[in-house]
């Protein structure tokens, strides 16, 4: 997981929590969409993630080529990791 510093942490619909990157934006509603997308100027122009959760289910539509890894946990946790970010050499 990420340090505390470079992360936060949400409640959306169904009360499912996210473990996001600091640098998201998180958008819900009431029948369980879910976008979370990336404010980082690294990632300008990556797709967001969306997932669609229930009282008991969380499933993702689409995923962004820039995460790591996307985990749903048994205790209605979300964990987005973004990958690290890549520095060229000139």
């Amino acid at each position: 997981m990420l340090k505390d510093n470079q992360e936060k942490t949400q409640t959306v619909a169904y009360g499912w929590q996210l473990i996001t990157p600091k640098d998201t934006i998180v958008t819900d509603n009431d029948q369980g969409n879910v976008v979370i997308a990336n404010t980082s100027a690294q990632y300008t122009g990556a797709p967001p993630i969306m997932l669609k959760v229930s009282e008991n289910t969380a499933t993702i539509d689409s995923n962004s080529y820039f995460e790591q890894s996307v985990s749903i946990t048994l205790d209605k946790k979300i964990i987005v990791k973004r990958r690290p970010d890549i520095e060229l050499d000139d």
